[in-house]
């Protein structure tokens, strides 16, 4: 690593023009090129085992949508010290009525106060320390992390139930009868030594590690601090934080609705920017969130949970982008097994397909417009059973045809509104957030 310039006197070290020919004439390193591959997209159409869409699917059973996206970005709070440092969060779902957009879409102009009605969100704020930064009284970074996303999520809210709340009902099953299994934690998060740690559903928010007496949280379930490093930072979880957090509120918005009428389900479509999953030390909440959607199950077999994760980048997207011009309009590709380890994950086995992280199954979507989505929703019963696939996904991918958005590519209007009012961009808002971070840290 080089030399940086920190007062402007010196200047910075350069890195060297050369020393990649070292790189290149270095045997071990073309050998390894050399038994590396890169999947392609299949080049015989045959190959695609497509499902056909119907153009003209019933939409009348889903009349609303809830879209749920997050942004976040780090924001220094000290001239001389940028390394330390503080994120913000931003995220929260977008309520829209398939009614509004059917009538703004006959319209011949569409005024501001038309529009006003499509944004109807609901925002969290969240800021976390992340790198040598600490909360008056804790120990440090990990302690201080634990601590604020602990008061975050059990915060108290006007009109609603604390996230805390929908945390438990989630870890414990609330939605089950009888007896609930505890969520054990595998190590005292103080990083006391002591034995593992049995959460029980009528564990409090907070309680005490048995050995050493510390504070022991629910959100200590997620596992984040073990990835929380002293002197690195928490920069590797808060990702992992973000999509926790919205998956967490889509959780509590079905939590509401089933306290409220459970038949209401079936007339709600969630979207969630990105796939259906866990990653990392998070990837065991996709367990309780796959019962969750294999509780909700409707009658005869029809699903009474409707939710749809969308991606907008990454492996999946680029294969289906360059898989495009093979893919004819009105058809679902269902990824299963061997095509994503053939055409787009190197690799392969005989475990599924994301069994430990995925609560959904992937495929790729081209509308009867052109469109094409990369999309991961839960499917009950039999995965190769073409009937009992469409039929789940029908209404569902006929909601997402409708909400097509032209701005952007593939785009989708609840996602890029939510996005629109939840992203925090590079400029001005992260310097307006390090600004305002200053200040207030200043004052104390």
């Amino acid at each position: 690593m080089a030399y940086a310039s920190r007062s402007g006197r010196k200047p910075m070290e350069r890195a060297s023009k050369i020393a990649h020919a070292h790189v290149i004439n270095d045997p071990g390193v073309r050998a390894l090129l050399e038994r590396c591959h890169v999947p392609t997209s299949p080049e015989d159409l045959t190959e695609l085992s497509v499902l056909d869409f119907p153009a003209d699917q019933d939409t009348q059973t889903i009349s609303t949508v809830i879209a749920v996206d997050g942004g976040s970005t780090e924001a220094f709070i000290r001239e001389e010290y940028p390394s330390a440092t503080v994120t913000f969060f931003n995220f929260g779902p977008l309520m829209l009525a398939l009614k509004d957009l059917r009538e703004l879409d006959a319209q011949e102009f569409i005024f501001p106060e038309d529009l006003q009605k499509l944004k109807k969100i609901e925002r969290f704020s969240l800021a976390m320390p992340t790198r040598n930064v600490a909360l008056l009284g804790e120990s440090g970074l990990a302690a201080s992390f634990r601590r604020t996303l602990h008061e975050f999520v059990e915060q108290p809210r006007s009109s609603d139930s604390p996230l805390g709340d929908t945390m438990r009902w989630l870890l414990f099953r609330g939605w089950r009868g009888g007896p609930k299994p505890p969520w054990t934690l595998p190590q005292c998060p103080n990083a006391c030594g002591g034995p593992a740690i049995e959460l029980e559903p009528d564990t409090p928010p907070q309680t005490a590690c048995p050995t050493c007496g510390g504070p022991v949280y629910t959100i200590d379930a997620l596992r984040l601090h073990e990835r929380v490093e002293e002197e690195q930072g928490a920069g590797a979880v808060t990702a992992y934080l973000l999509t926790t957090l919205e998956q967490l509120v889509i959780a509590h918005v079905i939590r509401s609705v089933l306290a409220l009428k459970k038949t209401l389900l079936s007339e709600i479509l969630f979207i969630k920017d990105g796939p259906l999953a866990f990653f990392g030390v998070v990837a065991p909440m996709r367990k309780p969130m796959q019962e969750l959607c294999d509780h909700l199950d409707g009658t005869n077999g029809a699903p009474l949970l409707r939710m749809v994760g969308v991606e907008k980048s990454g492996a999946f997207v680029e294969h289906a982008i360059a898989l495009e011009k093979n893919l004819p309009k009105g058809v679902v590709l269902p990824l299963r097994n061997e095509y994503i380890y053939r055409y787009i994950i190197p690799g392969g086995g005989t475990a599924e397909y994301g069994f430990n992280t995925y609560y959904g199954r992937k495929f790729i979507f081209r509308s009867h417009r052109g469109e094409v989505y990369v999309c991961t929703m839960p499917i009950r019963g039999d995965w190769t059973d073409e009937d009992n696939v469409l039929a789940q996904i029908a209404e569902p991918l006929s909601v997402i045809s409708a909400l097509r958005c032209s701005m952007y590519e593939n785009a989708l209007v609840p996602v890029a509104l939510a996005n629109k009012l939840v992203s925090l961009s590079d400029y001005p808002s992260t310097k307006i957030l390090a600004a305002f971070a200053r200040d207030e840290v200043a004052s104390r």
